[in-house]
């Protein structure tokens, strides 16, 4: 069983991933259940050359060698030597990347230089492995070794005990358990294991965290990384069960309108000695082989709109091949679920019919069947005005968030990515300001609405044993100005003032709220100036509160490039970045975004929850108007002498189809009138994840009423037409 050790903050009362890098070490130390233990630290575009090429590897990653004995990363190819990351030169390749950079070659022994700020540094490929799966939790192209890691990270704070401070929280520690150990068991040691290393009244406190956890249970955990929405995938499943009723409920009515046909042969079977429970085996075995000869069909269809899936839902939608067992297993189950439960109702109904009953054609007469074939309808009608108003309500949520003001431009701003120790700011800066189309440029680690946070406990000013939380921003020169964030106090960062670089702060109007400042323009916090008040703004998404917000210069962050340009000369401003990056980039990848991209980015979920949506809605209302096709059909067969006499006596095909029409009115009605509050509980619920909401409006369950009533009666009316046509003389001749 494979673990990653959480550190919960108790000052913070979250968890976050990060931990001390002599963790691993020190658990494997301590505790025999713990096989394996190694420590991870993730970095992204890297820059490799391989002779004159120049390569930017996406995801790479130092650790050391017991990686390979936790994760499934088979060695296609590798050295002698067992210990492939023990020298700090090492690096390990993914069979994709080795076939990048060394096309054709072997790779093992070969030179691999990654670029950096400073000196280039060789590394030589010790092995290769095989590609890590898309749907891997754990993602890199290379390994490198955690002791080139160590080396750089004691010359930044100028240590020499990195690996061995247990205060420096840096990487992800990762641990092997034995077979029957009980991971519950060594989390409760773990406290007098703090008191050993971290001594008493520790700020940190571990925690385990099971490997198949780590996607779909990291709502609440920080800096997780790549991580799922359960709430999301548990509405997705609850609509696919929610679909399958309405299937085998239109099943149910179909066969009802066609089993008619049949009555002659179950009355002649059971003439000739058929008994009920050989009648009811017949017709289950029916249903189930019918479900089953559908499946290859649904197989086909579903693999041919992938990519049109992939495109709705802007992801790559992949058929992950060693999942292809379980994907078979559950399609099969949910075909014999789906036929036998479609069955249960027909057979049931048509193995105990008697033959004198068959004889009166008396079987589908009373009220009590008329109202259960109504109810299924009704039943149809409720899930797809739910599914119809819920996608305009999830639709106005989502459009709520990508135009509400927050509080700083949301348009005509690009956002340059530079990556991390980006030597050529200075000259890229002021040819980008030179450009008329321009209107102001800066930098900053991240720009708004940011993903990432970094967050600090300070002293409340009035309370002095109160410790309030700030989140802070670190800014270049000029941010607040280039990105529209308004001051209502103070002033912002200036060149003028050489102490801005090191011992000044702006709040936002929150922090200031929170930390019970009074006059807060002049004052200190944390040994820095509070030189100015910005008005608050959406530091992340809408899901969340706008959180205490204090903002710190720190140009040696200048890690994106924020420019905001003159209205229609998006495109011009893009071929001037583009080639001022062939100047200054040095081989790095020209990437950017739009403010605007950014904004929908952080709302993709809610935008792919309203395509899904929409999507099982068209599906609820075609099933419902075959259901309706069935029941009006088989409505009309037992009502044709009733209809034949009717125009006998001179009633006029209008008013036999204004009478189809009504009754359908009804049942839409009652359908639209049960959905409302049903939709009233799923939407309220859904829209507590944001802090800033719309209110539910009357208009989208009157529109969702007004389709199911235009499908419904349109059904209706095309086949009600048809049967008006008929000849009283053919409906009476063998009364």
């Amino acid at each position: 069983m494979v673990f990653r050790v959480l550190n919960y903050y108790v000052d913070y009362k979250k968890s976050y991933i990060e931990t001390p890098y002599i963790l691993a070490s020190a658990l494997k130390d301590e505790y025999p259940q713990v096989r394996n233990s190694t420590s991870v630290r993730s970095v992204s575009g890297i820059r490799i050359q391989v002779e004159d090429k120049i390569f930017t590897v996406s995801d790479a990653a130092f650790t050391d060698s017991e990686v390979f004995d936790i994760f499934t990363l088979p060695i296609i190819q590798k050295v002698q030597k067992e210990d492939l990351l023990e020298d700090k030169n090492s690096i390990v390749i993914s069979r994709d990347l080795a076939k990048k950079i060394f096309p054709g070659q072997d790779p093992i022994g070969k030179k691999i230089t990654i670029i950096t700020s400073g000196e280039d540094l060789n590394f030589f490929v010790k092995a290769v492995f095989r590609d890590m799966p898309p749907n891997s939790t754990f993602k890199a192209q290379c390994l490198l070794s955690s002791k080139l890691y160590i080396e750089n990270l004691n010359k930044a704070y100028n240590v020499r005990n990195s690996d061995k401070d247990w205060t420096n929280n840096s990487v992800v520690t990762w641990i092997l358990l034995s077979k029957n150990s009980d991971a519950k068991e060594l989390e409760k040691q773990f406290q007098a294991f703090e008191l050993k290393n971290l001594g008493q009244n520790s700020h940190y406190h571990y925690l385990l965290q099971n490997l198949s956890d780590v996607y779909l249970g990291s709502e609440n955990i920080g800096n997780t990384g790549i991580k799922g929405n359960i709430k999301n995938i548990r509405l997705i499943i609850t609509i696919a069960l929610v679909i399958i009723l309405i299937v085998s409920t239109n099943y149910i009515i179909l066969s009802t309108a066609v089993s008619s046909e049949r009555l002659k042969e179950i009355g002649l079977r059971k003439t000739f000695g058929a008994n009920n429970l050989e009648i009811k085996n017949q017709l289950y075995f029916e249903s189930v082989l019918m479900a089953v000869g559908i499946m290859p069909i649904s197989i086909l269809i579903m693999w041919s709109v992938l990519p049109v899936a992939g495109k709705l839902f802007q992801t790559p939608v992949q058929i992950i091949p060693s999942n292809i067992p379980v994907y078979i297993l559950i399609s099969f189950a949910l075909t014999l679920f789906i036929g036998i439960l479609s069955g249960v109702y027909i057979s049931t109904i048509l193995s105990r019919l008697e033959v004198t009953s068959i004889i009166k054609n008396s079987v589908y007469t009373g009220n009590r069947k008329t109202l259960l074939r109504s109810s299924l309808i009704v039943f149809q009608l409720i899930i797809f005005c739910s599914f119809v108003s819920s996608v305009l309500i999830i639709r106005s949520q989502y459009q709520y968030a990508i135009k509400r003001d927050p509080g700083h431009y949301n348009n005509n701003v690009i956002i340059l990515n530079l990556g991390r120790n980006f030597s050529e700011f200075p000259p890229l800066l002021n040819d980008i300001i030179a450009n008329t189309s321009v209107i102001a440029a800066a930098g900053c680690a991240e720009c708004v609405p940011m993903q990432n946070s970094a967050t600090g406990l300070y002293q409340h000013f009035q309370d002095k044993e109160v410790r309030v939380q700030l989140e802070a921003m670190f800014v270049d020169f000029n941010f607040l100005e280039t990105l529209g964030i308004q001051l209502v106090d103070g002033r912002s960062f200036s060149k003028d003032f050489g102490s801005d670089q090191t011992q000044s702060a702006i709040l936002n109007e929150t922090a200031v709220k929170k930390l019970g400042i009074v006059n807060p323009v002049g004052q200190k916090i944390a040994g820095s100036t509070i030189i100015g008040i910005v008005r608050d703004f959406n530091l992340h998404s809408i899901h969340t509160e706008i959180p205490p917000t204090i903002i710190y210069l720190k140009n040696e962050v200048r890690w994106q490039l924020v420019i905001h340009y003159l209205p229609g000369s998006f495109n011009n401003v893009c071929q001037m970045l583009e080639s001022e990056w062939k100047k200054f980039g040095a081989g790095r990848p020209f990437s950017y975004n739009t403010i605007e991209d950014l904004i929908a980015s952080r709302y993709l979920s809610e935008k792919k929850l309203s395509i899904s949506v929409g999507i099982y809605a068209i599906i609820a209302i075609l099933i419902a108007a075959s259901g309706l096709f069935g029941l009006t059909l088989f409505i009309a067969r037992t009502r044709t002498k009733e209809i034949g006499i009717k125009k006998v006596f001179g009633c006029s095909e209008k008013s036999i189809i204004y009478s189809f029409l009504w009754q359908n009115f009804v049942l839409v009605l009652i359908a639209g009138l049960v959905s409302i509050p049903v939709t009233l509980f799923f939407m309220t619920n859904w829209l507590k994840n944001f802090s800033y909401r719309i209110n539910l409006n009357w208009w989208a369950f009157v529109v969702a009423f007004i389709i199911a009533s235009i499908i419904v009666h349109l059904t209706v009316f095309l086949y009600s037409y048809k049967v008006t046509l008929i000849n009283p003389i053919k409906a009476l001749r063998y009364e």
